[in-house]
């Protein structure tokens, strides 16, 4: 509603004391989504790219740009097939690391402050929090809540990384940095996966 007595003028309502939070979980979500489809979009830009087709490949992106709320440049500048498939490789392993920390994340709810619900015992000496059901519940959702936080902010980050990396192929503006920082975020998340595996 906006408020047009007296004054004849429209003005627009006070925000509600709630909407700033709203707005955090909807790009959260937003975040989250464009996390989850990096796979299959990093694989047709890879296959683009074999076709030779980079600017199919820049609309891609662009498209799936727009669960971020991100703008690029409307005229893309030529671009390589050899850096398309690149980015379109790495854009897929970080898909598969969200994928991952995603997992990670769902886990840690469950077994956090849900964790009473889906164990129940016995509860030894061994148990974090033990012998009692509600101490090992206090504990596990204790320890779980600030690794949600992580494994939330690291998928925000991985979207918002990401979607700087492939601004590259519609705009000659993306920060040097942002190449770099890419690769290393994936080759460490591909040790810390293959490090979290060999505790199976």
């Amino acid at each position: 509603m906006t408020d047009t007595l007296h004054t004849g003028r429209t003005t627009p309502d006070r925000p509600l004391s709630g909407q700033p939070g709203a707005r955090r979980l909807r790009r959260l979500a937003r975040s989250i989504a464009y996390d989850v489809l990096l796979v299959p979009v990093g694989v047709r830009t890879m296959a683009d790219a074999v076709l030779g087709e980079a600017k199919t490949a820049a609309r891609r992106w662009r498209r799936l740009g727009r669960l971020l709320s991100q703008e690029s440049a409307a005229g893309a500048s030529p671009v390589g097939v050899g850096r398309v498939f690149g980015y379109g490789l790495l854009s897929s392993v970080l898909g598969l690391m969200s994928w991952f920390l995603l997992m990670l994340a769902v886990t840690a709810v469950v077994r956090g402050p849900f964790y009473g619900f889906v164990e129940d015992g016995p509860f030894g000496p061994g148990t974090w929090g033990g012998p009692t059901k509600a101490g090992a519940w206090a504990v596990h959702a204790a320890v779980s809540l600030p690794a949600i936080v992580v494994f939330l902010l690291a998928l925000r980050g991985i979207a918002w990384l990401q979607a700087a990396l492939v601004r590259g192929l519609d705009e000659t503006t993306t920060r040097r940095w942002v190449l770099p920082a890419t690769i290393a975020l994936t080759a460490g998340g591909l040790l810390f996966f293959w490090s979290w595996l060999q505790q199976l």
